[in-house]
């Protein structure tokens, strides 16, 4: 692994070479987010650029201070300090260098490569979106939670060391080099406690109107009177496409996205459970951020729950695609919150109908999880994980529009078999 950072490292000092001379990039903004809702928390922080950049980063002997060398760019905006999260990334400064610009970053316990991440982000015209650069520094002695993977997570040992290697990255012009995203998130949020608005069931009752998958003007409901029967016909689901916006998800071995992916079954899904007479509402249409861009892991996924909530839905579906360190780990899961006897019969309908999906790795089962769309929403929940992004074969057919459509007649069959009908 380490001999692996080295070449990388020169491979980086040859690329303004390889590309020619780039144009000079603005640094416009940054914004950092604890992200809590992961298997190892961490900070993120995006840098807004007005151009595609080269850049280096370094680890300090001591593992505590980081350096993050933007190639060619000037700093036109962005602040020159901000402080974070004590826990994690306690505080970053940026500095003018010549042409470049230098980015410190302290840590309160000492890092490693595999703590850091550094990829890139193209140009969003559609969505009004610069180029990104983002860093993600994991928490330190936080291993993943062992309910999440299905198995105890394995823990490396270290060798000691007197300085640590150069990590490199890419450009937004090619593929990132380093970036191995996280797996899926997994909130610590507390459920709400016993005397906390209950989750109330009725075969049939008055809905209220459908409202636009936004945060809701409106005060959000402190209980749903949802229905678990009678057929799929006249049943609201809200679908939940995972990721989006500023935050593409995990990231395959070949570039391709979770969010590009969540998005389309969801929009399968959608058509044919409407055939089907049910209201359907996403809590996103398109490649946005529910709540807004760079808004913090609680806001956005509150933001989520909330149109399932504001629009008393009967059953709330969150679709993800899974990712793992090693490549070979793949298979498909279902989640739900334990204590909800009816999400746990959602998820095994749903699961019973996907986990079998040909060219993945297999049944992993349903399992309850600790995530927080599933612990704040007051109707039956499950979150899917449709696959691993990070298994190259699986990576392979989620590209496929025929994988995508098969997966959102099995995950509808799931609910009509749920429903009764």
């Amino acid at each position: 692994m380490r001999k692996l950072f080295a070449l990388l490292g020169m491979l980086v000092l040859v690329l303004p070479v390889l590309f020619g001379v780039t144009k000079a990039a603005n640094v416009t903004d940054l914004h950092w987010v604890t992200r809590n809702d992961a298997p190892i928390p961490f900070v993120r922080m995006v840098f807004s650029l007005s151009s595609p950049v080269h850049a280096t980063a370094s680890i300090s002997a001591s593992g505590t201070s980081t350096t993050l060398v933007l190639k060619n760019a000037t700093l036109a905006g962005a602040p020159t300090s901000i402080v974070m999260d004590d826990g994690i990334a306690k505080s970053a400064t940026l500095s003018q260098q010549g042409q470049d610009t230098l980015v410190k970053i302290e840590t309160p316990k000492a890092i490693d490569v595999e703590d850091l991440k550094v990829f890139t982000l193209k140009k969003d015209t559609v969505n009004n979106k610069p180029y990104r650069m983002v860093v993600d520094i994991q928490k330190k002695g936080v291993a993943p939670r062992e309910n999440y993977y299905g198995k105890k997570p394995v823990v490396e040992a270290k060798s000691a060391v007197a300085a640590k290697p150069v990590v490199a990255t890419a450009s937004a012009e090619v593929k990132p080099v380093v970036p191995k995203e996280t797996p899926k998130p997994v909130a610590k949020v507390e459920k709400p406690k016993a005397n906390s608005p209950a989750k109330t069931e009725s075969k049939e009752g008055p809905k209220k109107p459908i409202v636009l998958p936004t945060i809701p003007e409106k005060p959000v409901p402190q209980s749903v009177s949802y229905r678990t029967s009678g057929g799929i016909k006249g049943k609201i689901i809200v679908l939940d496409p995972g990721h989006g916006g500023s935050d593409p998800g995990a990231i395959g071995p070949t570039g391709l996205q979770e969010k590009q992916v969540t998005l389309p079954i969801s929009e399968y899904l959608k058509s044919i459970l409407e055939a089907k007479g049910a209201k359907v509402i996403l809590t996103r249409t398109t490649d946005v951020d529910v709540y807004g861009p760079h808004a913090s892991g609680v806001d956005e996924l509150q933001a989520r729950v909330n149109v399932a909530n504001a629009n008393q839905a009967d059953a709330f579906i969150s679709i993800h695609i899974n990712s793992f360190s090693n490549p070979n780990v793949g298979g498909i899961a279902t989640y739900y919150f334990d204590g909800s006897e009816q999400s746990k019969k959602l998820a095994s309908s749903v699961q019973g109908q996907i986990a079998d999906h040909s060219g993945f790795n297999g049944d992993r089962g349903i399992q309850p999880g600790n995530l927080y769309v599933l612990r704040h929403s007051f109707m039956p929940s499950i979150l899917v994980e449709l696959g691993f992004i990070s298994n190259p074969k699986e990576e392979g057919h989620l590209k496929e529009s025929s994988t995508r459509q098969q997966f959102a007649n099995e995950l509808a069959k799931g609910l009509e078999i749920y429903f009764g009908g």
